[in-house]
């Protein structure tokens, strides 16, 4: 007597697989971290230098960057070091993580917000300039999901108006587009090391990157009690400061990043291909000339099936998708101060009901993606 056929066990396919990246990483990371439990210097030291000046290489930044604990904290060091100060204005997208806008208002700031594109996210252009008052001292563009907003036309605005341009790189290490890295054309640019994130840290970090050297010596002094020289203090600051332990775990995933990113474009391509015509799921655009690293593959879902059905179809099938953002920043309780409600940015709050965030990690073989993308595709059909 045969036995019954057993049913196979799915994989978990999930938004990370860091215990693959680890993997590939090897003994290298464990012997980085040794490096500086073995010298004792835990805050800064030679390894955050080292990455400091490596990753602005990797950039095409003339100046080495200035390494802090966090993303949220880079966003806020970054506005003060393109000298935003209380009650000035300061553009950015509704359609992001909160700490864009949150870092503004933590600087006593006021918020601005313009509209996205549909098609992208992307903050747009033309609705920034028209944002743009006689208080506004910046715009804060959002580099979303691993594609660049229009930065020459962004430097062209701040320009006219002789106002900052800070780029939010959070999503977008190694993006490019229109042949400008992320983070070159900005007066002042954040990034986050947040594990997730395409160069992710063993913990928290993040970066400020500029072309101006008075900016980056500005971020210096601002990440450290606004200190120049221990015990002078010239102006108010915090302190923000990169541990050596994650330094050096940057330095040893940098070397991977370009190889990861292009794995997560040849991913992203797979997906383009096996959804391509399909009226219920819409991939998000990719701009002409851009090179997008895709930190998120997002799709709507604009068919008949509830966006919540098809996520709960796809966990059926262990495919662990997400939502990057639930909810416009607008919406958000502690937004109310800034004076906006329901219907003030449609695509954003558009965008918010509709997008999923597809596994595109570059961990993923061919034959889990188009395990996610088949079973997309069932669930959004309601089959």
């Amino acid at each position: 007597m045969s036995s019954p056929t057993a049913t196979p066990v799915l994989r978990p396919i999930g938004p990370v697989d860091l215990a693959a990246e680890r993997a590939q990483l090897g003994p290298a990371l464990e012997e980085a971290m040794l490096r500086v439990l073995r010298s004792g210097q835990y805050i800064l030291g030679p390894e955050v230098e080292a990455f400091e000046k490596s990753f602005a290489a990797f950039c095409g930044v003339p100046h080495a960057g200035v390494a802090v604990a966090n993303g949220t904290d880079a966003l806020v060091v970054a506005l003060r070091a393109a000298c935003v100060v209380p009650g000035d204005h300061v553009v950015t997208a509704p359609f992001t993580f909160f700490a864009s806008a949150g870092a503004i208002a933590w600087l006593g700031a006021i918020p601005r917000l313009a509209d996205v594109e549909l098609d992208t996210g992307l903050m747009d252009l033309d609705k920034a300039a028209a944002v743009c008052d006689s208080k506004t001292t910046a715009i804060l563009p959002v580099h979303l999901y691993g594609q660049m907003v229009d930065m020459k036309g962004y430097r062209a605005l701040c320009d006219k108006r002789g106002i900052s341009l800070v780029e939010d790189c959070a999503q977008s290490h190694g993006a490019s587009r229109d042949g400008v890295n992320c983070g070159q054309l900005g007066d002042a640019a954040a990034f986050s090391f947040y594990p997730t994130k395409n160069l992710g840290a063993c913990g928290e970090g993040g970066m400020v990157l500029s072309r101006h050297e008075k900016v980056v010596a500005k971020a210096r002094r601002v990440r450290e009690h606004g200190s120049p020289v221990r015990y002078t203090h010239t102006e108010l600051g915090t302190n923000s400061r990169m541990q050596g332990l994650q330094g050096a775990a940057l330095n040893c995933k940098l070397p991977y990043l370009a190889g990861w990113n292009a794995r997560r474009a040849a991913i992203a391509a797979r997906y383009d291909a096996a959804l391509k015509g399909t009226k219920s799921v819409l991939p998000l655009v990719r701009r002409p000339n851009s090179v997008h690293v895709y930190h998120q593959y997002t799709v709507r879902i604009v068919g008949d099936v509830t966006r919540e059905a098809v996520l709960e179809r796809l966990k059926a099938q262990q495919i662990f998708a997400q939502i990057h953002y639930p909810s416009p920043v607008h919406l958000q309780e502690a937004a109310k101060p800034w004076g906006y409600g329901p219907g003030d940015f449609p695509n954003a709050e558009r965008l918010a009901k509709e997008v999923v965030c597809l596994p595109v990690h570059p961990f993923l073989t061919d034959a889990e993606v188009d395990r996610v993308a088949e079973q997309l595709m069932l669930a959004a059909d309601g089959r």
